[in-house]
């Protein structure tokens, strides 16, 4: 499965009031209640939901048999009135798609795809395209509870409003310096368990901004995932490293070492500017949306750091 050229990415068309958007369950099996809520924020936002076939389904820890799940996946990207497919929630489950998903099948249907941590992989599948994607609240999860970043998820989708960027105070400077590429990047644990598959992070040939989050991980895991990345040469063309606010990473009040030691030991010799603190995927605070694919900037002094897209994420 060969990357797609720079020149080749392709953005989403824009949504808009009334437009219909989709949801499935690719990972995990998925509560109806929270679903039932998530619905109607997006409802209260100017769309109409279709729900995938079978997004009640359970099966073990997953949404039900993988050749299911795979069909509500295509049947959403293949709906020409569905112009969205938001993912439910994450869980795990997404690997078991991953060898049955077409590419020229989905290179020929260039949806906006929002989801995160286990949709890390599916992010990793369609950016490989040069799809851009959308790394941002899922249904059943922040949805349901309000507990997103609705502006950042509008500018996304929609185009209204500002770009994002972070505020004075929001990042942690890791190592100073300033930077701009396409941003990339997903849950940590995905992005190292995919590494030697043909679906891999790969940033060679290319200037990127890698976007790195977590939750409930312990710091020797992080520092062994990092490595792993970084020794399977998926940095290759990284210019930039923003963390998430890894909810849980950090070592006990007894240790007498960081997860920033550790993240900055794991990378020493990286010579590019690095942040902690984006709040994306399993965060803290309000879940931002990130478009994948998108050009972004990273500025890192000695006290603060900025965080800012620069380009629109839909046509």
């Amino acid at each position: 499965m060969q990357g797609a050229a720079l020149s080749d990415w392709v953005r989403p068309r824009v949504l808009r009031a009334g437009d219909v958007v989709g949801v499935c369950a690719p990972s995990g099996p998925v509560d109806a209640a929270a679903l039932d809520k998530g619905v109607a924020e997006l409802e209260s936002l100017g769309f109409r939901v279709r729900k995938a076939e079978g997004l009640l389904a359970r099966q073990g820890f997953t949404a039900g048999p993988a050749h299911a799940r795979l069909a509500a996946l295509r049947g959403l990207f293949a709906d020409d009135e569905v112009n969205a497919v938001f993912c439910a929630r994450g869980g795990a489950g997404a690997a078991g798609l991953m060898s049955h998903l077409d590419p020229e099948w989905f290179r020929a249907r260039p949806k906006a795809f929002v989801g995160y941590s286990d949709l890390t992989l599916v992010h990793l599948y369609l950016n490989r395209l040069g799809l851009v994607t959308f790394h941002g609240p899922m249904v059943a999860k922040e949805l349901a509870t309000g507990h997103y970043d609705r502006e950042s998820l509008l500018w996304a989708l929609t185009g209204q409003g500002a770009p994002y960027h972070s505020e004075d105070g929001d990042l942690l400077p890791l190592r100073v310096g300033e930077a701009e590429g396409r941003l990339r990047g997903g849950c940590l644990s995905l992005l190292a368990g995919a590494a030697g598959t043909p679906w891999a992070l790969d940033t060679s040939g290319e200037d990127a901004i890698l976007f790195v989050e977590d939750v409930d991980e312990p710091p020797y895991r992080i520092d062994r995932m990092l490595r792993q990345l970084r020794d399977s040469g998926a940095l290759a063309g990284v210019r930039g490293i923003v963390f998430g606010d890894m909810k849980g990473c950090s070592p006990g009040l007894d240790a007498d070492y960081t997860l920033e030691d550790v993240v900055k030991e794991a990378l020493d010799g990286l010579e590019v500017p690095m942040a902690l603190g984006l709040s994306s995927g399993h965060s803290t605070g309000p879940n931002v949306t990130l478009p994948f694919g998108v050009q972004a900037r990273l500025v890192c002094g000695a006290e603060d750091a900025r965080f800012e897209m620069l380009a629109a994420a839909v046509l």
